[in-house]
């Protein structure tokens, strides 16, 4: 129960991002995308948001997970640097296997929707570490 109550708010953002995720992909992105008068900069968004959102959850689940295990064993910027390579690591690779296995193009906006999620996490944690040190 500390573990919940310690960390609500990055549960709340990690099931909200995961329910929106849910819901644009199932339910939201087919109807958009069956409509043929649908305005392009809302496909635009609705294509690059799984990205936005997939940074934001991996980056707090690797947050939650090692803020945790390794408390008190390395500096928490430390934690914060592994998680930005870790989450940027995983979006590259997973746009170069979609490149390579399904031939579907590399999408230069899919990275800049993951890095804009990645600042959107450190912001959250502008007050826990100063950057700037």
């Amino acid at each position: 129960m500390n573990f919940i109550k310690k960390n609500y708010t990055k549960i709340l953002i990690i099931s909200s991002c995961f329910f929106i995720y849910i819901y644009n992909q199932k339910i939201f992105r087919p109807k958009i995308y069956s409509n043929y008068e649908s305005n392009e900069y809302l496909i635009f968004i609705i294509g690059v948001l799984p990205n936005l959102l997939g940074a934001i959850i991996t980056f707090l689940i690797y947050i939650l997970i090692f803020e945790n295990l390794l408390k008190g064993k390395k500096d928490f910027r430390e934690i914060l640097r592994n998680a930005v390579i870790w989450t940027l690591s995983l979006v590259i690779f997973m746009e170069l296997e979609r490149l390579i296995s399904s031939g579907i193009r590399f999408d230069f906006f899919d990275i800049l929707a993951s890095i804009i999620g990645i600042i959107f996490c450190l912001l959250l944690y502008k007050k826990d570490v100063r950057f700037y040190e």
